[in-house]
């Protein structure tokens, strides 16, 4: 069977990284049947950007601020659409990535080579080194990629072969038909930070999901991150993301595993801001522990509208 390979991408206010994404993504070889972007800002730039793409390239616009998580179950819906039974996988990308041509490839071959239904691949920063990466089962090589630098140090010690993960990030994620129709889409309910966890924790849960460190993603976040209001946002965010593992872990079972990360996220939150952050803290586990809510969900969305206050 042919791969047909549906890249779905939600973005938000990002028309020169999703520029980029583009661009690398018209240099796939082979397997790549259609793009879909999800504006969540319903920008006129976005949609002239992917209208003009060659190729079949779709836009859309929800009409609000779906979040990641809302975004993509937006997306992966208008591929049941679109595409009915002609796909084969969908691949989740974040609007800021760079990939190679062999991307898919490389990708689908290690999972019909391993029988496994989800594959990420390596991802690394602007400067070539290891930045985002998924939790490994095995041990010495989860020490690796949390600890050496580069690609190649990471290969030198644990070497090219696929190891199974129980959970990824969204950075780049490619899926197969089988486990999205067996355990549905991404949740609409999460918002941002951790809709990606739940997605693939489900998908570890029932199927294999491997790690591919042969083929290498760029992860290059905007520039502006540094501003007063951006940084705000990203307190906003990281405050949903504890909800959201609160969530996970006390309220799905395939989720239970994520409960000892929770500390580690904790402290990195705390030493970052200030004692608004201690307040942040508290409420993120108050809505996500207690209430039971993740951060998109109806009386869960507290940091959602915060955000969406100040960033109009």
């Amino acid at each position: 069977m042919t791969d047909f390979v549906v890249a779905i991408v939600a973005t938000y206010r990002r028309p020169r990284e999703l520029s980029r994404l583009l661009g690398s993504l018209r240099e796939i070889k082979s397997g790549l049947g259609a793009v879909i972007v999800v504006d969540n800002a319903g920008q006129p730039e976005i949609q002239t950007l992917v209208e003009n793409e060659p190729g079949n390239a779709c836009y859309f616009a929800p009409g609000k601020n779906l979040g990641c998580g809302g975004g993509l179950h937006f997306g992966e819906e208008k591929a049941f659409a679109l595409f009915k039974n002609e796909w084969t996988h969908i691949w989740i990308l974040d609007d800021d990535t760079v990939v190679p041509p062999d991307a898919i490839e490389i990708l689908t071959r290690a999972m019909r080579t391993e029988s496994a239904e989800a594959a990420c691949p390596m991802i690394t920063n602007q400067r070539g080194h290891i930045g985002w990466f998924p939790g490994l089962l095995e041990t010495k090589a989860f020490q690796a990629i949390r600890n050496l630098s580069t690609p190649g140090e990471y290969m030198a010690q644990c070497g090219s072969r696929s190891v199974p993960f129980w959970w990824s990030t969204g950075v780049s994620l490619l899926v197969s038909r089988r486990a999205i129709l067996e355990l549905g889409c991404h949740r609409s309910d999460y918002w941002v930070r951790g809709e990606d966890l739940e997605f693939t924790l489900r998908i570890s849960a029932q199927f294999k999901a491997i790690f591919v460190p042969g083929i290498t993603v760029q992860h290059i976040p905007p520039e502006d991150s540094s501003t007063q209001n951006s940084r705000k946002s990203e307190y906003l965010k990281y405050a949903a993301m504890l909800q959201n593992l609160w969530y996970t872990s006390l309220y799905l079972p395939h989720g239970r595993r994520l409960m000892r990360t929770i500390p580690g996220n904790y402290l990195r939150f705390l030493k970052a801001g200030s004692f608004s952050s201690l307040i942040k803290a508290i409420h993120a586990f108050w809505l996500g522990a207690v209430i039971g809510k993740p951060a998109g969900a109806e009386r869960g969305d507290f940091f959602r509208r915060r955000n969406d206050a100040d960033n109009g």
